[in-house]
């Protein structure tokens, strides 16, 4: 009853958010605004280094102690039991959507267009706000390390995923935020539970 609850929750929000967007909100941060080989570059590599981060984060941030209270998290949850996939494959999905259009298209859309700020400022904001919204981790795994990966790794993801908002859009910082995440629970699965 109460995964059915917090599904029916996160597909009410993502609904609630995806609304504005077919009625023209911010529509001119949904496509690409800059492209040229600098941009390119940057995404790939900025890919890559977060992929690796991913890595080390695995290796060297959880271990035999502290990986027994991440068996919890629904994603590991989900690879472990081989049930709910369809959590990984749809829900999982909606989330980074949802938290990509709270923390990038409305946040910085907003920052530059109501508030008037500059759009570094307006990132580095909505980063700050991403990497504390991630503080419910403490709540849910009590352990320093894992708190201080999930303040610090969403906020350079926060500023990564702004400047490629800022140019090339919001579909691919969904699908950045989604194939990180998605490879750091998948790579710490494969580590400690299969």
């Amino acid at each position: 009853m109460e995964k059915i609850r917090k599904y029916t929750l996160i597909s009410i929000t993502f609904i609630l958010l995806i609304v504005p967007i077919f009625l023209g909100i911010y529509n001119e941060y949904f496509f690409i605004r800059e492209l040229d080989v600098n941009v390119v570059l940057i995404l790939i590599f900025g890919f890559i280094i977060f992929l690796i981060i991913g890595k080390i984060v695995e290796v060297f941030v959880y271990n035999d102690e502290n990986i027994g209270v991440i068996k919890k998290q629904d994603v590991i949850y989900a690879f472990i039991s081989k049930k709910n996939l369809v959590f990984i494959w749809v829900f999982f999905l909606i989330i980074m959507i949802i938290e990509e259009l709270i923390f990038r298209f409305y946040s910085i859309a907003i920052l530059i267009n109501q508030v008037q700020l500059e759009a570094l400022v307006a990132v580095f904001i909505s980063s700050s706000v991403f990497s504390i919204f991630h503080i419910h981790t403490w709540f849910s795994y009590r352990n320093v390390r894992i708190l201080l990966v999930n303040l610090i790794f969403p906020f350079f993801l926060g500023l990564f995923n702004g400047y490629i908002f800022l140019t090339l859009g919001i579909i691919p910082c969904i699908v950045i935020h989604y194939i990180i995440v998605l490879n750091l629970y998948y790579n710490l699965y494969k580590r400690y539970f299969k």
